[in-house]
């Protein structure tokens, strides 16, 4: 229940922010679903059929979580991934919540996530 909450007020915020051009919404409804549950991440994860591939480096993220999404795509594989460029954790937060179902739950086969390097101790405590 705390995730459809969480994911239900993540996609409005986004909804409104692009709606007013106040941004792409790629971080804000993560930033405030870590500030009201601080394992929101670990948590949407920890039940969710959704295995999750970090692309980590100085250069070359987006290129490369292109490429393997797009392998993954022609494969029949479902996959999302943090297409923003929101690399941090409230930016994967963001991507997560935004790819829920109605109910707040996670389908897709695969999340690629590009990962700042300086993040990874972070996003490694919240995603295995």
């Amino acid at each position: 229940m705390k995730h459809l909450f969480l994911t239900t007020i993540g996609k409005t915020i986004s909804v409104i922010s692009k709606t007013l051009q106040k941004g792409n919404g790629s971080t804000w409804p993560g930033h405030i679903a870590l500030s009201l549950h601080k394992n929101f991440v670990r948590d949407i994860f920890r039940n969710a059929p959704t295995q999750v591939i970090l692309v980590i480096g100085t250069n070359g993220k987006t290129t490369t979580a292109k490429m393997l999404t797009t392998i993954l795509r022609e494969n029949g594989y479902s996959v999302f991934q943090n297409t923003s460029g929101a690399n941090l954790l409230n930016g994967i937060a963001s991507a997560t919540l935004l790819h829920t179902n109605i109910f707040g739950k996670l389908t897709a086969d695969f999340a690629v996530f590009e990962v700042d390097e300086n993040n990874v101790p972070f996003v490694l405590q919240e995603i295995t």
